[in-house]
Order: structure tokens, then sequence, then C-alpha cells
């Protein structure tokens, strides 16, 4: 059974309150930054300043979710314009849109459907005039979504909303930055026991990142040769993860 349609081929109610599509374990800043102080020969943390080595671990975050928009997710509920063009309202903190789950239900918790994911050469086929009110009226309840990633913040409802629908989606979005979280210039190292934004399995490849800024460091201390290392085994390291991911199977019925 996929998340949409069970064996009977029933639309089932989605999920509301699930945070994104996963319950990883995060992994924490501190983890990330003791393990680079002892690979850098620097456990004090006094040439690489706990501070700094933050300001990069949230480089790295931010670069990581701009390449695999699904490290790191979040449900939002989306309300609807009228018509079947529609876009995430900006914010900053938005990357792109991910899936569309279902029609967020009413106040008497009714009309919870769920909502397919369609082509739209598949929609201009069976209805070209799918856009037009007048042939395929517009209602609250949103049965199936075009999305095309190039466009990260535009969709297509079908049919066309009333304007007063609203959709529970999942986007990728950018978590709370760790150097936002810790007093400036912290140098207390239990400070930095919060979560860097990522699961747990990033955390070797935040490490590399983190590594390859600090071996960057115009002082006496730079490496660029290390620095290239370290930066060819985060690229590497992505890449990977991300062929992974790609070549699994999805459990969004698509």
């Amino acid at each position: 059974m996929d998340r949409q349609s069970s064996a009977f081929g029933e639309t089932l109610d989605c999920e509301p309150g699930r945070e994104g599509y996963g319950g990883d374990v995060m992994g924490t800043a501190a983890t990330i930054l003791t393990r680079a102080g002892v690979l850098l020969f620097d456990d004090e943390h006094i040439r690489w300043p706990l501070a700094e080595l933050a300001d990069w671990l949230d480089e790295g975050v931010k670069s990581i979710i701009k390449v695999k928009p699904g490290a790191h997710t979040e449900q939002i509920v989306l309300p609807l314009a009228r018509g079947t063009s529609q876009k995430v309202p900006q914010d900053a903190r938005v990357v792109q849109l991910i899936d569309i789950l279902c029609n967020e239900p009413n106040e008497d918790g009714g009309g919870g459907r769920a909502i397919r994911s369609t082509a739209r050469s598949s929609l201009d086929a069976s209805e070209p005039s799918w856009h037009d009110p007048s042939y395929v009226p517009y209602r609250r309840q949103v049965r199936q979504y075009v999305y095309d990633s190039t466009l990260p913040f535009d969709f297509y409802v079908y049919p066309g909303n009333d304007g007063t629908g609203r959709v529970r989606a999942v986007a990728s979005t950018l978590p709370p930055t760790v150097s936002g979280q810790v007093e400036a210039g912290s140098t207390n190292i239990a400070a930095y026991e919060i979560p860097h934004g990522l699961p747990e399995q990033y955390d070797d490849v935040l490490l590399d990142y983190v590594l390859y800024r600090a071996n960057l460091k115009d002082d006496t201390a730079a490496q660029p040769a290390r620095a290239t290392l370290h930066y060819q085994a985060f690229s590497a390291s992505l890449g990977y993860q991300a062929q992974t991911e790609a070549a699994a199977p999805s459990g969004g019925g698509r």
C-alpha cells in the first residue's frame, strides 16, 4: 500500500502533523566541532575558534540542502488562490516545494482527501480545457497537482481551486543556524550540543566541509592541498548519497 491509495484503489486521508518524510536522528553541532578540533590538532579550539567552525558548519548545511533539497523538510499548509495556477508563499527559509500530500481538513476534521501528483501532459490529453472553470468548475478540494522542480515555487491544481482551499505540503527548508542559537563568540563546547539541522547520516559529509574551510584559512596553518582533498570527499559523498536515494524505491506512489 502506498501513501495515497490502498490495494482496493480507495483514496486515503493524509496524516496531518507528520514532520516531513522521516524520523531520522539529528546530528549535533558539538559532535562535528569536536571531531574537527581533533583532526586539526586544535583540541582547545585556539587557532580555529568554535564560533568560526560553527559558521562553516552552517555553510555546509546550506550547501547540502542546495544539492539535496530532501535533506531537510517540513510540512507546511498552503492557502490556495482562485484558479489552477498556484505559488508557494515567499519565505526565506523555504528552498522549494517537494510534495503535496492532501487537502487540509476542515474545522470539523473532514475533507482531508489525499492528492495525487500527475504530469501536465496527462491532464492536457484527458481534459484539454482543465484551466477553464466553465468546463471544469473550481472547487475547494484538490484531487491532483502538477509540479516541475525547475520552477520550485510554482504548481498547478486540478480541479482549479475556488480560493477557499488549503493543502498540506512538504517543503525543503533551511533549519535554524547553529550560530544563531549560540551566544556570539561562545567558547564552551557544551553550548553547541544542539542539532545542526540534518540527520546524523550527513555528519561525515559536514565534517569534510568544515575541514575544507578550516584548511583554507588564510594564516600560517593554511593547507590548500588538504583543503582540496576534503572538498573532493565532501562532493563525492554528497554525490553518492544523491545517487543512492535516486535509486531507492519511492514510497510516494508516483
